[in-house]
């Protein structure tokens, strides 16, 4: 699944912060979160700025876990980084909590050591409008540990090998 295959219908309500809203943290140590609307991670602004041009690559993109497609709050570019530590879904699959490693701040992750950071995202399943994806309402940097800090020490070790 690909944003640009979603339909206006579905952009257009994901952009109504009134109901589509996700509580995020930046992460690393990061002591302040805050919330922000959809509309930031799907959509490029009408008007351009002086300050800060946006462009395609700004947007998120799906990821798929799993066989489930997922909308995460980070820019696309971060999507080769981000890797499936640990995935428990609902019973009635309406909701999937993740724990995630993303490496894309590659100052982070020099060693191993880095392997304990982190995040977390909670996603809420959207059927609406023919399509049936899971978007991101919680997305918190966290420390990760014990059978997952393990298993992102195996991904640090294979991405440092790799450089």
């Amino acid at each position: 699944m690909k944003l640009a295959d979603l339909p206006k219908q579905v952009i257009d309500d994901l952009c109504q912060d009134e109901f589509w809203r996700l509580d995020i943290d930046p992460g690393f140590d990061s002591k302040h979160e805050f919330w922000m609307v959809w509309q930031h991670f799907i959509a490029l602004p009408e008007e351009t700025s002086p300050f800060y041009e946006k462009t395609e690559d700004d947007l998120a993109e799906f990821l798929n876990f799993n066989g489930f497609d997922v909308l995460l709050p980070v820019e696309r570019t971060h999507n080769p980084d981000i890797r499936l530590i640990r995935l428990n879904k609902s019973n009635d699959e309406k909701t999937l909590t993740l724990f995630l490693h993303d490496s894309f701040h590659e100052d982070w992750f020099k060693d191993q050591s880095g392997a304990r950071y982190g995040f977390l995202a909670v996603a809420d399943r959207y059927q609406k409008f023919g399509c049936d994806f899971y978007l991101a309402s919680y997305y918190h940097f966290c420390y990760l540990i014990n059978d997952d800090y393990e298993a992102a020490k195996k991904i640090m070790v294979d991405k440092t090998s790799n450089r």
